[in-house]
C-alpha cells in the first residue's frame, strides 16, 4: 500500500513537472518567436510564471518537510517549523517577482525607507495581526491540542449565568472563549470549542489576552453534603472502592471531611484524572455519591 501511495506521488509530481515545461515552453513560443504578446507586457508574464513555479516549488517543500520531519515530531513541533518555511518561501517569491521587473532588491532589502515603512505599518490592525502571529509561533503560549480559556478586553459581554452552589468549586467561563486549540496560523487561531463549534480569533487579540491552560490531568474536586446519623466509617469504604473503579482515575484518591454543621458533615474528595472535561468526572463522581450514600438505610433507634 506504501509503495503504490509513493508511485502515485511521484506520478502526480511529475505529471506537474510536465505541465510546467509545456507552459513553459508555449509562453516561450508565443512571446519570443510569434511575438503575439507586446514586448511591454512580457515582464507581467514572466513575473507570473516565476511565481507560479516558486509556489509549486515551496508547496513541494513543504509536503517533503513534513512527510520527513512528521516521523520524529508531532503535530504541535512542527507546525511552527512549517509555518517558517513557509513565510520565507513567501518572501523569496516576492522579492523574486519584484527582480523580475527589473528593480534593485537590494535597495529594498537595505534601504532605511523600506525598513522604516515596514516599522510604520506594523503598527496598523493587520500587519500588527500577522506580527501577533509571529509571536505566537515563536513564543508558544499555547501549542496545539491545549484545551485553554482565552479572555481578553475585546470579549467585553458577559453573559447572565446562575449563581454557583456553595458547594460547587466549578470555574465558571461567563468571558472569552474555551476549547481545543486546532490550528495557529499568520493572521488567525482557530478554536474547537466543548460544543463543537469552531472559532476564529485574531492573533493581534490574543497578545493582549489572558489564557488559562488547561492540564490534561486535571485535580478534580467535589464535596457532598451528609447527614450525621450516617457515620462516615460506614460509607468511607464504599466510597473510596467505587472511586477506584473509574477507567479515569489516575493515582490514589483523596477523602476526608472538610466541614461540619449542627446535623451533616462535608466530604471532600479529591483526584487526579485522565479528561479533557473535568465536569463529566465530576458529574460521574456525584452520580456515585448518590447511589452509594443515599443507598444507606437509617439505622434504628
Amino acid at each position: 500500500m506504501d509503495n503504490k501511495k509513493q508511485k502515485d506521488r511521484f506520478l502526480a509530481l511529475g505529471s506537474l513537472i510536465v505541465l510546467l515545461a509545456g507552459l513553459l515552453i508555449v509562453v516561450f513560443v508565443v512571446t519570443q518567436i510569434l511575438k503575439i504578446i507586446p514586448p511591454a507586457y512580457s515582464k507581467f508574464i514572466d513575473a507570473a510564471i516565476i511565481a507560479i513555479i516558486s509556489y509549486v516549488v515551496i508547496r513541494i517543500v513543504l509536503t517533503y518537510i513534513r512527510r520527513v520531519l512528521g516521523r520524529f515530531m508531532d503535530e504541535a513541533t512542527l507546525h511552527p517549523i512549517v509555518f517558517m518555511v513557509r513565510m520565507v518561501g513567501y518572501f523569496i517569491i516576492a522579492l523574486a517577482v519584484i527582480a523580475s521587473f527589473g528593480i534593485d532588491i537590494s535597495s529594498i532589502i537595505l534601504g532605511s525607507t523600506f525598513l522604516a515603512a515596514v516599522i510604520g505599518l506594523a503598527s496598523q490592525s493587520v500587519l500588527a495581526n500577522q506580527f501577533a502571529g509571529l509571536l505566537l509561533i515563536l513564543t508558544r503560549p499555547f501549542k496545539i491540542g491545549d484545551r485553554v480559556w482565552i479572555h481578553a478586553w475585546q470579549f467585553s459581554i458577559s453573559f447572565a449565568v446562575v449563581a454557583p452552589k456553595y458547594f460547587s468549586s466549578d470555574f465558571l467561563y461567563n468571558n472569552g472563549f474555551v476549547g481545543k486549540v486546532k490550528d495557529i496560523s499568520i493572521n488567525y487561531t482557530t478554536l474547537v470549542t466543548d460544543g463543537g463549534e469552531v472559532v476564529k480569533i485574531a492573533n493581534n487579540v490574543l497578545t493582549q489576552g489572558a489564557y488559562r491552560i488547561t492540564s490534561k490531568t486535571p485535580v478534580v474536586q467535589v464535596r457532598y453534603e451528609i447527614p450525621k446519623y450516617l457515620k462516615f466509617e460506614l460509607v468511607k469504604d464504599d466510597i473510596l472502592k467505587n472511586l477506584k473503579q473509574m477507567s479515569e482515575l489516575k493515582n490514589e484518591p483523596f477523602l476526608a471531611i472538610d466541614e461540619t454543621t449542627l446535623n451533616t458533615y462535608v466530604i471532600l474528595i479529591k483526584g487526579e484524572f485522565n479528561t479533557i472535561d473535568p465536569s463529566i468526572i465530576r458529574g460521574k463522581i456525584l452520580e456515585m455519591l448518590i447511589s452509594t450514600v443515599e443507598g444507606k438505610r437509617l439505622p434504628n433507634n
